[in-house]
């Protein structure tokens, strides 16, 4: 395909250059036919009669009478001569209806002495013309014609003497009509090819056009190679370029794909150490404190307390194993609250803490069993180590838009104002006051979509865990 700026260049412009020449040629095709010509020489004859009547009309006082013979021919022969002088090829006179013709003008520039006078063929017409003239009193034209030459003659009555008439005569070369007609036919067919030109100049113009929107819709689409052939020379080199740049980009976007892949498994392992470490120090607390009580505790105390070290360490297990391949499921809110709560009630519960589940049927919560069950067991334990003795901790499920929010409520004091700043940034192995130490539980939730908050209501502190959910 031609280059747009180009192919305009050439071919419109030929194309106007045709179309102007045709027309040009059909209105001079126009003004040379014999239709034309006639009227043209008619009106042009009407025109110089009245000019000579004026002329000759001018020389008689407007009092005088019309008079019945001329009595001063050469006088009104020089004004006839004068008023016709800058006509071309135009001879005249004057015709007296009683006294027949009566003089003659001499032509004007263009013609020979020969041609003074009237031939026997021309006086028939120019005494029908004047004696119409005068019975009309009105100029009067007449044309007799063959093929080639056309003789026009006009008259006007000359009013200052009875019956007495102008006339001016002419001959007029013709173009044979089929000449116009030819001359027409070809004229027309120059300006139908300079019509074709411009219509195809328009289609090559829509098509130049389309082609460019297809490359360009081509090229705007990241997940389709680009074309680096196209007939459009004007943006070859920039499919070239394109088609560099995608493949770079291409290459980083792989290059960081697999950066952002270390970068998660960087995140995961992270994340495993960091409950590796806070489910270490909860077991080092439980075996320290088995320690100190060993010589007061009696066997089956013993073999409790050894019971939920090993179920300790088989979670902790699990989950270090599975975390960087679990998969979500769905899980029962309620039968996963009550089951959280029974345990932490019967388990390791030296305060005597009540702990209150309560959930709709057939809610429903999608996340990783293990990571959120670490994350709810650290929240727990943390809130019984600071509650007061004898409370009681709610575990309350709600739907908040595509999301399960899990208000855990307790009656202890709150956080100090002193320690806000800290709440689920500072993140310690054994925490020595209420609401310090949480960042794991929020780095857990994160990493399954979810999230932590912390309010104050009343005498109430309420942590609110968001998880994604479904509706059964």
């Amino acid at each position: 395909m031609q280059s747009l700026s180009s192919h305009t260049k050439h071919n419109r412009w030929l194309a106007i250059a045709i179309i102007a020449v045709a027309v040009g040629g059909l209105l001079v095709a126009f003004w040379f036919s014999a239709g034309e010509t006639l009227q043209r020489n008619q009106n042009a004859m009407s025109g110089s009669c009245q000019n000579v009547q004026l002329a000759v009309n001018s020389l008689f006082p407007a009092s005088e009478s019309p008079q019945q013979q001329v009595a001063n021919p050469d006088l009104m022969h020089q004004a006839l001569s004068d008023a016709i002088a800058d006509t071309q090829g135009v001879k005249g006179g004057f015709w007296h209806t009683a006294q027949g013709f009566m003089g003659f003008a001499f032509p004007t520039s263009g013609s020979s002495a020969s041609e003074i006078g009237i031939s026997n063929e021309d006086v028939p017409i120019v005494r029908s013309a004047v004696q119409r003239s005068l019975e009309q009193q009105r100029e009067v034209v007449s044309v007799q014609s063959n093929d080639r030459i056309a003789t026009v003659v006009a008259a006007c009555p000359e009013t200052n003497h009875y019956n007495l008439g102008i006339w001016l005569k002419k001959e007029v070369q013709l173009v044979p009509p089929e000449f116009s007609i030819i001359v027409s036919v070809l004229f027309v067919l120059l300006a139908i090819i300079g019509g074709v030109l411009v219509l195809c100049e328009s289609v090559f113009n829509r098509n130049w056009h389309s082609e460019r929107d297809r490359i360009v819709a081509q090229a705007e689409d990241s997940s389709q190679a680009v074309t680096v052939t196209t007939e459009i020379p004007e943006i070859q080199p920039l499919l070239l370029l394109l088609y560099q740049a995608r493949q770079k980009i291409q290459t980083k976007e792989r290059e960081l794909s697999q950066q952002m892949n270390k970068v998660i498994m960087a995140n995961q392992k992270t994340l495993v150490g960091r409950i590796a470490r806070s489910m270490t120090a909860l077991a080092l607390a439980d075996l320290e404190d088995m320690q100190r009580k060993l010589s007061k505790m009696s066997e089956d105390d013993i073999k409790s307390k050894v019971s939920q070290l090993t179920e300790l360490f088989n979670s902790f297990e699990n989950v270090t194993a599975e975390i960087g391949s679990g998969k979500a499921v769905s899980l029962d809110v309620e039968d996963f609250l009550h089951n959280l709560a029974d345990y932490h009630e019967g388990h390791g519960n030296e305060k005597d803490i009540t702990l209150t589940a309560i959930a709709e049927k057939g809610l429903k919560l999608e996340a990783d069993p293990l990571l959120i069950r670490f994350a709810m067991d650290y929240l727990i334990r943390h809130i019984m180590s600071f509650v007061p003795v004898n409370s009681e901790i709610m575990l309350q499920a709600t739907t908040e838009e595509n999301f399960i929010k899990i208000a855990v409520s307790d009656e202890s004091t709150g956080i100090e104002e002193k320690n806000k700043h800290l709440l689920f940034h500072a993140d310690e192995l054994a925490p020595t006051q209420y609401g310090i130490g949480l960042k794991v539980v929020r780095d857990t939730l994160h990493s399954q979509g979810g999230d932590i908050s912390y309010e104050k209501v009343d005498k109430t502190s309420r942590f609110n865990v968001l998880i994604p959910m479904t509706k059964a």
